[in-house]
């Protein structure tokens, strides 16, 4: 009878241990929510001017008139951001009462888009310390951290497109070639350690706005 109790004992114990000695494992992306923001923001911006745009461009009360049913054809869109793009496109052809098929046989147009730029620049300047690893003889090397007095960051996305229509059938062009261009922006400034602000056109929530401070 002791002996099984012994062993319960032990049995618990370890399992007490083991739950206790649980380690979770998190994330450590290649890049900030922050810049994904950034760049589908500005995807979002420059796919809306191309239906906008294309409409001005050929006169149309109705693009789904001028257009009959549209055929999207990708030139070179195979990253996430790219793929993110593309449906923001989409979206814009879609919200613009286009309708789109699947198959270009069933097309009247074939709606050709590329992309030209889709990525962010970061740059900052500092009046202060670095952060900088400290050789310590013996023991290695002891890092310290940023002491920033002032600091700024600058934060620009930009997503460039290019789209040309035409006829499915005949081939013949409908409107010329274009561009469109959209941006998304960013500006951080922290001063002696505790003060920081920000400005952004991104309409973020207040509680992801500590990530602008974020080195680049």
């Amino acid at each position: 009878m002791k002996k099984t109790i012994y062993f319960s004992a032990i049995a618990l114990l370890s399992a007490g241990l083991s739950g206790c000695g649980t380690l979770w494992k998190t994330t450590a992306p290649t890049r900030t929510s922050l810049d994904q923001v950034m760049v589908s923001t500005a995807a979002d911006r420059a796919a809306y001017l191309l239906t906008s745009g294309y409409q001005r461009q050929v006169k149309a009360k109705s693009l789904s008139q001028n257009l009959g049913k549209g055929f999207i054809v990708a030139k070179n869109f195979t990253t996430t951001d790219e793929q993110y793009a593309l449906q923001a496109i989409r979206n814009s052809f879609l919200s613009a009462g286009v309708v789109l098929v699947d198959d270009i046989k069933k097309a009247d147009t074939v709606i050709e888009v590329a992309t030209g730029a889709l990525s962010v620049d970061n740059t900052s300047s500092l009046v202060g310390i670095p952060e900088m690893g400290l050789p310590i003889p013996l023991a290695g090397t002891l890092q310290i951290p940023e002491v920033p007095l002032y600091k700024k960051a600058s934060n620009r996305a930009l997503a460039k497109f290019s789209v040309s229509v035409y006829d499915a059938h005949s081939g013949k062009v409908k409107g010329t070639p274009f561009t469109t261009i959209g941006t998304a922006k960013v500006d951080s400034w922290e001063v002696l350690l505790f003060f920081k602000f920000m400005d952004n056109d991104l309409q973020m929530p207040n509680q992801y706005e500590s990530n602008a401070f974020m080195s680049h």
